[in-house]
């Protein structure tokens, strides 16, 4: 199979100002606990078992390129970058609009678990990509994963 044919999910939030901080932009933490929201009901399309089978293993970083503001409206936009024997690296950006330029980008790799909460082979045949974004983005993930193993 190939990794452009795994799903994407999008989700939309409207930034109310409970979701900022002292600077009137959107709060990290917040943006956090969606991203691994968002990335964790994407992981979940893809290995195609119930939620209490998948855990969080890592966030390797959301990083913001520009402020979001109160009133915007946001796709957080989630799709797999790699995909190893247990897990799956999701890729997330943030737009404001679906051909925007990323306001935030970031990795965040999720494991798939048996009933003892071990890790467990998902069963995904996923072939490495051969060019382009997809390949640019499956060698981003083993770099991280490499470095911080």
């Amino acid at each position: 199979m190939h990794i452009e044919e795994l799903p994407i999910t999008t989700i939309s939030h409207l930034i109310k100002p409970e979701d900022t901080n002292h600077h009137g932009t959107l709060y990290a933490g917040r943006m956090a606990d969606w991203a691994v929201e968002s990335s964790f009901i994407g992981a979940q399309k893809i290995l195609r078992v119930a939620p209490k089978f998948i855990v969080c293993l890592r966030i390797y970083g959301l990083t913001f390129k520009r402020p979001v503001h109160s009133g915007d409206v946001i796709d957080l936009r989630v799709r797999a970058a790699h995909i190893g024997t247990t897990s799956v690296t999701m890729y997330l950006d943030l737009l404001k609009s679906p051909d925007a330029s990323p306001l935030l980008d970031g990795l965040l790799t999720f494991v798939r678990v048996n009933e003892e909460g071990r890790a467990c082979p998902h069963g995904l045949d996923v072939e490495k990509p051969a060019a382009g974004g997809s390949l640019a983005l499956w060698e981003r993930a083993e770099r991280l994963k490499q470095s911080q193993a």
